[in-house]
């Protein structure tokens, strides 16, 4: 009887430490909503594919190429971290509140490709009931989003030799590589980000294309990768699996 009662006990500990482990598990949120490079349909299953591999939930807030993401400042309010893919649009006013809560929080932020001008409109007012976030790229991510290059011509990515030892660069193999996304014009960047990856083309060189900094507490991570070939490298996948463990710390 007393052997039955401990066996008991022990599978009921066994069934708390497995709760708990899982309760512990990092909240990866993955705010998408993009009319440009197909993020709402390639960004999740990538995601969630990393997750699985690391032992991270996922959570997706579909916009779809929208401005509303239901469900947003309940996720927000649980996640770890936050993935962003959007592309100008504005956000309602609680959302945007609840988004700007969220950064100022201390956790984790990486930003992906239109990211940088992803709550400003083109020369257009926000619609009623929706506000813009025109400071995001400068204050956030530190970056200075003012166009992109020529299509035709790509980006030609190359690791940063000083920190090819990094976290960040951890398996983003080879060291240079063309990327058929266009090449974004970011820089300057703030002082305090460090820099892990440079893009060049016919128009422009040695532009900042993948970076780090803390914004307060705030891990925030940013590349200017994302186009839609880009999700069929393992370069690409290699490396938003690094920028998002370090934006959880790990």
């Amino acid at each position: 009887m007393i052997r039955k009662i401990i066996l008991v006990a022990f599978a009921l500990f066994s069934a708390v430490g497995v709760f708990a482990a899982e309760t512990k598990r990092p909240l990866v949120a993955v705010m998408v909503s993009d009319d440009h490079y197909d993020a709402d349909k390639l960004l999740p299953p990538m995601i969630e594919k990393i997750a699985t591999k690391n032992g991270w939930n996922v959570a997706v807030l579909h916009g779809r190429g929208g401005s509303n993401f239901p469900g947003l400042a309940e996720v927000l309010g649980k996640a770890d971290t936050l993935v962003v893919y959007v592309r100008r649009l504005t956000l309602p006013k609680d959302q945007l509140a609840a988004l700007k809560r969220y950064v100022e929080s201390g956790r984790g932020l990486v930003g992906l490709r239109t990211a940088c001008h992803g709550f400003t409109l083109r020369n257009k007012k926000a619609p009623d009931g929706c506000e813009n976030w025109e400071e995001f790229d400068r204050d956030v991510f530190g970056g200075n989003y003012h166009d992109h290059g020529r299509n035709d011509l790509g980006s030609d990515i190359r690791n940063v030799e000083s920190q090819t030892g990094s976290t960040i660069l951890k398996d983003v193999k080879p060291d240079s590589w063309h990327s058929i996304g266009s090449l974004y014009w970011t820089d300057p960047i703030k002082e305090d980000a460090i820099l892990y990856q440079t893009g060049s083309s016919a128009e422009g060189k040695d532009i900042p294309v993948t970076w780090t900094r803390l914004h307060g507490k705030t891990r925030v991570a940013f590349t200017a990768l994302g186009h839609q070939k880009d999700f069929e490298t393992e370069i690409f996948e290699n490396l938003v699996r690094n920028l998002v463990a370090w934006s959880l710390g790990d």
